[in-house]
């Protein structure tokens, strides 16, 4: 991979990511306003708002409005679909800010996701930015902005927020600093359940820089730091409604009645491999695509990263490969599973450095998509 460049520090480089980022925004805002224009949609669709930009708000969007609304509730039917499956963070600022603003719950959830996926952008590009250059951080920005699945990053979902908890954790573990990256982790955890995958990766790095510093003084309070967000919402749900698990115990009813166990054997048996769809480019056979070259980059991606952006991609992609593609939805939604797995993404750009026609015309495609997935959420058609 390319060098960082240690002469250049203003504030241009950053500049040029913002507006990146924003110019994918402004595909999104297309999508939308054509979809709206175009697209026909039942008025029995559930709606958060007046506003044209209220339709980023559909599928699990209604979820947390409910959560912010409402708060958790559960009837101890885990055969039923309720919001106790929803992690806690995300919800929980969008209600704090609704409260001290005075904003509605649907603008509050929308203002969260998108400053938390500007803010994101920014930090991802720092953390390139001093592994390899400017030049390759820009366009693994670009990448993941125009990817079709950052819809999501502008949508009422929590990958924005995710993917500015998990590239803090990097760059707080790049500096060494263990607290800050098992805080950061801590709160990764709270707000989706990638942010597991994080333990892990600090463990190990707290283990190779025993030398450098203590291991065993500081171990304890970063692993319960770091899994701190899990553990306080099944104390939560154990206080509320009598079942710390139901959480993930309810997962099945949004899986058609499959239980955990049938989706891990089915997955070990690699049957969701069989049910690839590679003959249509809509989003569920992107999403067949996108997961054949998630492994891909994970391998090309080998010996090209540090080895813990190695080994968080490789648990990015297994953790809802174990745990919901063996059931009836296979590989759907993996694009947006995959959409914080930022190393991917560094490994596609310093790929497509070597032929920049072709990164070009990348680039342009997933833009294309993108627009074709705004579209496509505004009118409550999945996409993943």
């Amino acid at each position: 991979m390319q060098s960082p460049n240690r002469k250049t520090h203003s504030w241009l480089p950053y500049f040029c990511a913002i507006l990146i980022f924003l110019c994918s925004r402004t595909v999104v805002a297309l999508g939308l306003v054509f979809s709206q224009k175009y697209l026909p949609i039942s008025p029995e669709v559930w709606s958060a708002g007046p506003f044209w930009y209220h339709q980023l708000l559909q599928w699990d969007s209604e979820w947390y409005f409910k959560i912010v609304t409402q708060g958790y509730q559960y009837n101890g039917d885990p055969t039923i679909q309720q919001n106790v499956v929803f992690y806690p963070l995300y919800p929980m600022l969008a209600r704090g800010l609704a409260t001290i603003s005075g904003l509605t719950p649907a603008d509050a959830l929308l203002l969260v996701s998108n400053v938390a996926g500007l803010l994101a952008i920014v930090v991802l590009f720092k953390l390139v930015r001093e592994e390899f250059g400017d030049q390759l951080a820009l366009a693994a920005a670009a990448l993941l902005s125009f990817f079709p699945a950052s819809v999501f990053l502008s949508a009422g979902y929590t990958e924005p927020l995710e993917l500015l908890l998990i590239v803090s954790f990097f760059l707080a573990l790049k500096r060494e600093s263990y607290l800050s990256a098992a805080l950061f982790a801590g709160l990764a955890v709270a707000d989706r359940s990638t942010g597991i995958i994080l333990l892990p990766v600090l463990v190990r790095e707290m283990w190779l820089n025993r030398d450098h510093k203590p291991l065993f003084p500081a171990l304890i309070p970063c692993v319960l730091l770091a899994t701190s967000g899990i553990s306080m919402f099944m104390i939560y749900l154990w206080y509320a409604f009598g079942d710390p698990l139901v959480f993930w115990k309810g997962q099945t009813a949004f899986h058609l009645g499959t239980p955990q166990a049938t989706r891990l054997v089915a997955a070990l048996k690699f049957e969701p491999f069989t049910q690839v769809i590679l003959n249509d480019w809509n989003p569920w056979g992107q999403a067949s695509w996108f997961t054949l070259l998630f492994i891909v980059l994970i391998v090309v991606g080998w010996y090209r990263l540090r080895f813990s952006w190695t080994l968080f991609a490789i648990g990015t992609l297994l953790l809802p490969y174990l745990t919901l593609s063996g059931g009836p939805a296979g590989f759907t939604s993996m694009g947006r599973f995959n959409l914080v797995s930022f190393p991917l993404f560094v490994v596609c750009a310093d790929l497509g450095m070597r032929a920049k026609w072709l990164f070009v015309g990348a680039t342009g495609l997933l833009g294309a998509l993108l627009f074709m997935n705004a579209a496509l959420f505004a009118r409550r058609i999945w996409i993943g």
